[in-house]
């Protein structure tokens, strides 16, 4: 039996009381197929219906009677399969229904190999309620893409931090974004001179969330903007406050690809420059290799359009992207931060310790300043300063903390 979108919470209420009446366990797979928006732009809408009415023809053909198929759109399926006898038994039935997709779907004329993930959910295992186990499956099945099987058993509960563009709105317009500062030290004057900004939310219920979760969500709903506009708002206004405070701290900003690519991005900065009345000199951009090299002709007009302003550039995690020395040749950038894999045990490491001394004397040789991220003693610290490295962070300099507690730290000279 199939059902339409809207059916399968109901669907699935209906057999859990069965479930919990006869003591036999219950499946839920949820099958997701991937790239069917490139296949509608390449082939036309026919040929997607074609493909999506195979599909289809495809999970029904392994129903047992009493299974239930709903078809939740966009290339989504849910089963509803009664009476299993456990999670390898359901776990049999995903590679079953994984197999109807090894041979090509013809559409429309059209051979299309479908990439197809299955995740699972068991009741009373993973949960005992229509929509913990419906997000369980559906969970599991998105994790289960980027495993070589291609499907997976629940289980792991379901991220209460996760947020939506929306939530993430609301947190900058209300200032539930903080900015916190790592200190970055001159290796020589042994002295703490400028920091890098990294950002932070507290969320009123779901607590910390990680830079991790919520930069992406900004990328990936076209809010990039509203977060680089707080972004620079809030270094500069960090800036303003250290030379209030008599510290004329240079701040570094993170600028991600997605980021680096906005239109305006020059206009913004400087505007922003204006607003707190910070000089040019007072701000660091960290772009990444892959910012630089996604687009060569616009990311050169940008870095020497910052270059000319006085905003000095640098190109972080140095070593880890896909650059080349023939694109760096290309980029007024004034600095270059060796990415931690480099530095953190460079010290047991030959290898890692002779890379580090080849970027450092390339950048001195192109005319850049070094910092080495990722220093977590001081004997590193001691070899990076014999190796010529101008700026350091990491643990042996500082962790990160509220922009206001390290200022006042350092204005007390701590």
């Amino acid at each position: 039996m199939m059902m339409r979108n809207g059916g399968l919470p109901e669907r699935l209420a209906s057999h859990l009381e069965d479930s919990r009446v006869s003591g036999r366990p219950l499946g839920v797979l949820c099958l997701g197929m991937q790239g069917l928006r490139q296949l509608r732009i390449r082939a036309g809408y026919q040929a997607m219906d074609a493909l999506l009415a195979e599909a289809a023809s495809r999970v029904r053909g392994v129903l047992r009677p009493g299974d239930e198929l709903v078809e939740l759109g966009s290339g989504d399926f849910a089963l509803v399969l009664p009476g299993l006898r456990d999670g390898s038994h359901a776990m049999l039935a995903a590679s079953k229904l994984l197999r109807q997709f090894e041979a090509p779907i013809i559409a429309d004329g059209q051979p299309v190999l479908a990439a197809v993930a299955v995740g699972i959910a068991m009741y009373p295992e993973h949960g005992d309620s229509a929509e913990t186990l419906c997000r369980q499956a559906e969970q599991a099945m998105m994790q289960a893409r980027q495993l070589p099987d291609r499907m997976l058993l629940g289980g792991t509960p379901v991220q209460s931090t996760s947020i939506d563009a929306a939530e993430l709105l609301q947190a900058i317009n209300a200032g539930q974004l903080l900015m916190h500062l790592q200190p970055i030290m001159d290796v020589r004057q042994r002295k703490v001179i400028g920091a890098e900004a990294l950002a932070r939310w507290e969320h009123p219920s779901k607590g910390t969330i990680s830079p991790a979760v919520f930069i992406p969500v900004a990328e990936s709903s076209g809010m990039i903007s509203q977060f680089t506009r707080w972004s620079i708002n809030a270094c500069l206004q960090t800036v303003a406050e250290a030379r209030a405070a008599g510290l004329p701290l240079v701040v570094s900003m993170n600028l991600s690809a997605t980021a680096f690519a906005e239109r305006g991005l020059v206009e913004q900065l400087l505007g922003g420059l204006r607003l707190w009345n910070a000089e040019p000199r007072d701000l660091v951009l960290e772009v990444t290799e892959t910012a630089i090299v996604s687009d060569i002709q616009r990311g050169a007009t940008q870095l020497r359009q910052l270059n000319a302003a006085g905003i000095r550039v640098s190109i972080d995690d140095f070593g880890v992207g896909n650059a080349s020395v023939a694109y760096l040749k290309e980029f007024p950038a004034t600095e270059m931060k060796i990415d931690q894999s480099f530095v953190t045990g460079m010290l047991g490491d030959l290898r890692s310790l002779q890379m580090v001394k080849a970027m450092i004397a390339f950048a001195r040789q192109m005319g850049m300043r070094v910092v080495a991220e990722g220093v977590e003693d001081a004997n590193t610290l001691e070899a990076l300063g014999d190796l010529g490295c101008n700026l350091v962070q990491g643990w042996a300099v500082g962790r990160p903390e509220p922009a206001g507690e390290l200022i006042a730290r350092l204005a007390r000279g701590g």
